[in-house]
C-alpha cells in the first residue's frame, strides 16, 4: 500500500465494485472521460475481474487516510514495457470528495510508483472538453500540456478539443 497524507493507494476489494459500478454508470463522471454509454453488470463484472490479470493495468484504490473509506481510484494503463510509457488517470467518485486535493495527491503518488515500481520514463493522459480543475491537478503532478487536439471527441452531442498532456521521468 502507498501512504500520502490524506489518501492511501492500494488494490481494489471485491467489496469496492458496487461502488465503482455505479461510477462507471453516473453520467456527469463519465462524461469527463469521454461518451457516456451504460455499462452493464456483465460488462462491468468482466473489467472488475481482470483488474489484476492484466499486465498493460494498474489500478489503484484510493482511499482516505484513517478511515480507508473508497473515495475513487487511479488507474495506469496501455503500460508499453518496451518503449517504457503508459497512460494515467484518476477519478474522484463523490462530488463531496472533490476539490479537496485527494486526487492531486493520489495523482503524484502514481506517478511517483510508474517511476519507481514500473520502471516508466514517460505518463500522458487526455484532458476532454474545458475542464481547467484537471489541467491544474495534472500540472500540480508534473504534468505539462503537449497540445491541443481540436474536435477530437464527441461527448455529451458536440464535438470537444482534448488537452494532450505528459510528464517525463527526470534524468532519462
Amino acid at each position: 500500500m502507498l501512504i500520502g497524507d490524506k489518501v492511501c493507494l492500494g488494490p481494489v476489494l471485491q467489496g469496492d465494485a458496487p461502488l465503482m459500478f455505479s461510477w462507471t454508470n453516473n453520467f456527469d463522471l463519465v462524461r469527463s472521460n469521454g461518451p457516456y454509454r451504460p455499462t452493464d453488470e456483465a460488462k462491468f463484472n468482466d473489467w472488475f475481474a481482470g483488474v489484476g490479470r492484466d499486465p498493460g493495468r494498474v489500478v489503484f484504490a484510493m482511499r482516505k487516510q484513517g478511515d480507508l473509506r473508497l473515495l475513487g481510484y487511479v488507474q495506469i494503463v496501455n503500460i508499453q514495457a518496451a518503449s517504457r510509457i503508459a497512460e494515467i488517470g484518476v477519478l474522484v467518485g463523490n462530488p463531496l470528495d472533490q476539490n479537496q486535493g485527494y486526487g492531486q495527491e493520489a495523482m503524484r503518488m502514481a506517478v511517483d510508483f510508474s517511476w519507481r515500481s514500473l520502471n516508466l520514463q514517460r505518463l500522458s493522459l487526455w484532458v476532454i472538453g474545458d475542464n481547467p480543475r484537471a489541467v491544474h491537478v495534472y500540472g500540480k503532478a508534473g504534468f505539462q500540456v503537449e497540445g491541443v487536439m481540436l474536435r477530437a471527441a464527441y461527448v455529451d452531442g458536440r464535438y470537444q478539443d482534448v488537452t494532450v498532456m505528459g510528464v517525463l521521468r527526470s534524468g532519462d
